[in-house]
């Protein structure tokens, strides 16, 4: 029986992922992001259709007989198609939040004006933007989008299980185009008190929903996020549908998936991904394919989540191919970057979860960054301290690091290790007591375009 359920659990997989790749409007809006009007399509529509059909087929097909081994050194990094990526800068996008893995931004045109998130392989990024259109009061209203009316939302989604904080994010669009609202975490209390009672049943809240991410992995990991992300939002669909049927006291919801490049859609035909970033420009909804430009321009003065055990010198050493370094990587007060503050140290959220997961297992929360009520970028206290199997990993080569790190170690970009060793460095050179003290949160603030400093 658990054989046989385990089989028709993968059918459905299969055929969702060859749907979603075949179905004419995602196909179209899928081929739009990932290769816009160029000619760096190599094969027509109907080609890329019958070569995700027979690939999705024969990964069903083989998958249990081969070994994890044989399955890995079937995936190529030789790409017959390619999709181009705009760079991102510090300069060259106006105001950007940088989203990393496990994250999750809201914001309004006035507070940024590109949200955007990188280096996805099985991951999927996922971008909301909703705007409130209409009211019983007048029809005038319909079609204008002014900053005040408009929210985007944008997280880095690593697996299945994050249902309540898709729940929530969707929540908070609705709050932010209510006359109250009042914070809530749970559906039915949302809607209560996303009322004005002045305004019944007025206006509609038209969400557009665009997910990129994951490609035609042998362990199938991509379409099982994908499954889990798409039954989310359509259960949540089909209840505000309902309440508004039956009460018509809310703004009525009208949830859109205008795209969806995903698992063997997001596939470049050799088992890697075409689509890595995704940004958004906030006040148009425009998306397109991104990379953030890596390093940072810092201040010249360590901040307050510098450990005072570690000397200070003006100098970043980072472990290189098995090197344990002599300190961590050592934050500062300010910092000029397309990439954000402190990514360092949000980005070990990921590896605290694994060293020190809370009650014995890992929390499905996303991290929330950024919101549209606060004019600061916040990151939550977290437990983490140094770990003896973290310093185990810094000892290995590049090579076995990330092999055992990496859920698609054939596909990932070659900073990969090197994001790994500074994630696990700064872990191990200092502990959350210092970095969050009195258990508050760290906070920055944008100066200018994407400079930020540390607040209190």
């Amino acid at each position: 029986d658990g054989y046989c359920s385990d089989a028709a659990s993968r059918l459905r997989l299969l055929e969702l992922d060859r749907y979603l790749a075949t179905l004419t409007p995602l196909a179209s809006s899928t081929k739009a992001l990932l290769f816009g009007d160029s000619s760096v399509v190599q094969s027509n529509d109907n080609d890329y259709k019958r070569q995700v059909r027979r690939k999705s087929i024969q990964r069903i097909r083989h998958r249990d007989r081969l070994s994890k081994y044989e399955r890995q050194s079937q995936l190529s990094t030789k790409q017959t198609r390619s999709a181009y990526h705009r760079l991102i800068t510090s300069t060259n996008c106006g105001r950007i939040i940088n989203v990393l893995q496990g994250e999750i931004a809201h914001c309004t045109p006035s507070q940024a004006d590109v949200l955007v998130s990188d280096d996805a392989t099985t991951c999927h990024i996922v971008a909301l933007r909703s705007r409130l259109l209409g009211s019983d009061e007048g029809e005038k209203m319909i079609g204008t989008t002014s900053s005040s009316t408009v929210l985007a939302t944008m997280t880095h989604i690593d697996g299945p299980g994050y249902e309540a904080s898709i729940r929530d994010a969707v929540n908070e669009h609705i709050k932010h185009h209510s006359a109250h609202p009042k914070q809530s975490h749970d559906t039915e209390e949302c809607k209560e008190n996303c009322i004005d009672q002045n305004n019944v049943g007025s206006g509609t809240i038209e969400m557009s929903i665009h997910i990129m991410g994951g490609f035609n992995d042998t362990g199938g990991s991509s379409i099982e996020i994908t499954d889990s992300v798409l039954q989310t939002f359509a259960a949540l669909s089909n209840e505000y549908n309902a309440y508004w049927d039956s009460s018509r006291r809310a703004p009525r919801i009208c949830m859109t998936v205008k795209t969806c490049a995903v698992a063997s859609a997001n596939d470049n035909g050799t088992g890697c991904p075409l689509g890595r970033g995704l940004a958004m420009e906030v006040a148009t909804g425009n998306i397109f394919l991104a990379e953030i430009e890596d390093g940072t321009m810092h201040g010249s003065v360590p901040s307050s989540s510098t450990p005072p055990t570690a000397p200070w010198n003006g100098k970043v050493k980072i472990a290189v191919n098995g090197g344990i370094p002599l300190f961590h990587p050592i934050p500062y007060d300010s910092c000029i970057s397309a990439q954000g503050p402190d990514v360092a140290l949000r980005s070990v959220r990921l590896w605290a979860s694994a060293f020190h997961p809370h009650g014995g297992k890992r929390e499905h929360r996303l991290n929330i960054i950024h919101q549209s009520d606060r004019d600061y970028l916040n990151v939550e206290p977290f437990f983490f301290r140094p770990h003896t199997a973290a310093r185990g990993m810094l000892k290995c080569t590049d090579e076995i690091l990330l092999q055992i790190t990496s859920t698609s170690p054939k596909v990932e970009k070659p900073n990969f290790v090197s994001k790994v060793r500074e994630s696990l460095n700064f872990m191990n050179g200092t502990r959350s007591a210092i970095v969050f003290a009195g258990g508050q949160p760290v906070k920055f603030r944008r100066v200018g375009l994407n400079e930020w400093v540390s607040i209190s």
